[in-house]
């Protein structure tokens, strides 16, 4: 509540004014109740700084998302990709065994035949425990 003398903030239960020592329960029309409504904003001063983290972070996004749409427009469409037995070659000779591309029969002798057959070896040398 005000003081009517020296209009000083005193609180609700006090008798006498703290600056002036004025007899505060005198009944006066001129004592006004002080309610404490500040601002939520004052009270969590995080809040701003929250608030000012997420739009950065929006705005990042938003940059990223323009400079994608542009590089898409500027560069050039991707190439197919290329097929593994062009990249290496060692498929690609394996690739003309195990699949040969002419058609051409060989011809024989009699009582001959052909057989074939893929041998794949793997040798694994390891230290005796």
């Amino acid at each position: 509540m005000l003081c009517p003398k020296c209009r000083f903030g005193n609180e609700e239960g006090d008798s006498y004014c703290r600056r002036c020592g004025t007899d505060l329960t005198v009944p006066s029309t001129s004592l006004v109740t002080i309610q404490n409504r500040t601002p939520s904003l004052l009270q969590n001063p995080q809040l701003p700084r929250f608030a000012a983290g997420v739009g950065a972070v929006a705005v990042g996004v938003g940059i990223e998302l323009v400079r994608r749409g542009l590089m898409a427009r500027v560069m050039p469409p991707a190439k197919p990709p290329r097929p593994v037995s062009n990249t290496l070659p060692a498929l690609n000779r394996l690739r003309d065994v195990l699949f040969p591309q002419n058609d051409k029969q060989f011809k024989l002798p009699k009582n001959y035949e052909i057989e074939e057959t893929v041998v794949y070896m793997r040798r694994i040398i390891r230290r005796k425990q």
